[in-house]
């Protein structure tokens, strides 16, 4: 994650961090939160686990931050805002193969796995706190919202002839298989293919292909 992007915060509950120490405290504690997520959900989430780990107090931790819930909140606000500026960062140097439709799906769920590689512990809790607070999904259902609008202009633009409004709702369709079974993965893991199976980039890609295709 962009460091800068974590100094630069402004989210309600998270004090500014201005000297340099509490800056590299703030960043820290940031990077050991989302690590520890990964092997914790959000009510096994230990303050005082990320306080050892980076060497400080939990009196200091809530100087940053004024509750665990912030916190887990504010390690999400991150990972999208980050996450937000290389999406758009990719789609408009054009780094996707715009000249082949598999190509280009498989690009996309590649880098949506590895997306959720990436952050499944901050999906995970965020998924099950969604339960009880629906707005909590609200910034990573529009991170995929935002996703669909920039790459929907290139697969309608791959797609023989001119799109109709039906076959643009297949694509729209394909993407919700895409991010909906990622997020089951996620939360329960139904199987049989999982988030870390070897296959399942391929799997998606293919089958976002065959909706798309067999529309026309």
């Amino acid at each position: 994650m962009d460091e800068q992007i974590i100094i630069d915060c402004d989210i309600p509950g998270v004090r500014p961090a201005r000297q340099r120490r509490s800056r590299e405290l703030m960043v820290s504690l940031v990077n050991e939160g989302l690590a520890l997520l990964n092997d914790h959900d959000f009510d096994t989430l230990s303050i005082e686990t990320i306080c050892e780990r980076c060497d400080t107090t939990t009196g200091s931790f809530y100087a940053r931050f004024e509750s665990k819930e912030v916190f887990v909140t504010a390690l999400q606000r991150l990972v999208v805002e980050d996450t937000r500026a290389k999406m758009v960062a990719n789609y408009q140097s054009n780094r996707g193969p715009r000249g082949s439709l598999p190509y280009l799906l498989a690009w996309i769920s590649k880098g949506a796995v590895t997306w959720y590689r990436n952050n499944e512990g901050l999906v995970r809790a965020c998924l099950r706190r969604a339960g009880s607070d629906p707005g909590i999904w609200t910034p990573i259902r529009e991170l995929g919202e935002l996703q669909v609008s920039l790459a929907l202009p290139q697969i309608l633009n791959l797609l023989p002839g001119r799109p109709s409004n039906s076959e643009k709702q297949f694509v729209l369709f394909a993407f919700q298989i895409l991010h909906g079974t990622l997020n089951n993965m996620v939360l329960i893991n139904p199987g049989p293919f999982a988030i870390h199976h070897p296959h399942t980039g391929r799997m998606l890609s293919t089958a976002m292909l065959n909706l798309i295709e067999r529309q026309r």
